[in-house]
């Protein structure tokens, strides 16, 4: 399997808290190592701003070019280029930079922001969460981080067509169906969990704020991944995301998306 790249930033910052942590609380540590230490925590945060800071200004600039044209090529051309940006943002800045945050259940568990201090995410918070760090406005973040997987399945890919809903089949046979369905990004519903499926050049990936493990926000190989396996019983949910017009429209003009 190859290496991802893509997910250093989120390990450097996993790297400094494990640096950090090692040191323990020594009364004779100087004033100015406690505040580079502090400033080594807050540096993710202020890069993951800037990372927030130029998706919205990419979608602002193309919204821009959308509201300001009839023209129904350049429209269909513009919401193609909004797709690919979404899933490029999602892949290569968002992702990474969720994982290894730990998760969790109950109040702090519904972060909206990646390593947030004192906060965990549950699979639903994290879902919706990526979506809206993309640029994907959502009616409700909270209302779509606790509904059934299913609901906020059909909130984002209405169209029947696109709900493929898979039976009681072996992880591997799960992950060549997903693979036929093409590169791209997508949402899978498990047995009582929410993730996301990455698939590139025929590799299947599930990406997840994880309950199994280590249990932390996880990218991982579909096919042996343990919550696939738990959900082998009851089957699995799997339907796009950015894949259509619908959604590309609302993205460029920052209308949220209904549940």
């Amino acid at each position: 399997m190859r290496t991802r790249h893509w997910a250093m930033g989120a390990l450097t910052f996993i790297g400094i808290i494990a640096a950090i942590v090692g040191l323990g609380c020594r009364a004779e540590a100087s004033l100015a190592a406690s505040t580079g230490e502090a400033a080594a925590i807050e540096a993710p945060a202020r890069d993951f701003a800037a990372t927030l800071a130029a998706i919205a200004g990419e979608r602002a600039r193309l919204g821009q070019r959308y509201a300001a044209t009839r023209d129904e090529a350049k429209r269909a051309a513009l919401r193609a280029e909004a797709r690919a940006y979404f899933r490029e943002a999602v892949l290569r800045e968002v992702f990474p930079a969720w994982l290894g945050m730990q998760w969790g259940l109950g109040k702090n568990s519904t972060a909206d922001r990646p390593h947030a201090p004192g906060m965990t995410v549950a699979c639903g918070y994290f879902v919706a969460a990526v979506l809206e760090n993309a640029g994907l406005a959502l009616s409700s973040r909270f209302k779509y981080a606790q509904a059934p997987a299913l609901t906020v399945q059909k909130a984002l890919a209405p169209e029947p067509a696109d709900l493929h809903r898979y039976f009681s089949v072996p992880a591997e046979t799960l992950a060549a169906k997903i693979a036929g369905l093409g590169d791209g990004l997508y949402i899978i519903g498990l047995a009582n969990h929410i993730g996301f499926v990455v698939v590139e050049r025929d590799e299947v990936r599930l990406v997840h704020a994880s309950y199994t493990g280590e249990q932390v926000v996880t990218d991982e190989p579909l096919v042996s991944a343990q919550a696939i396996a738990d959900s082998r019983p009851k089957g699995y949910f799997v339907s796009p995301v950015m894949h259509d017009d619908r959604l590309a429209d609302l993205w460029l003009r920052g209308v949220p998306v209904p549940l």
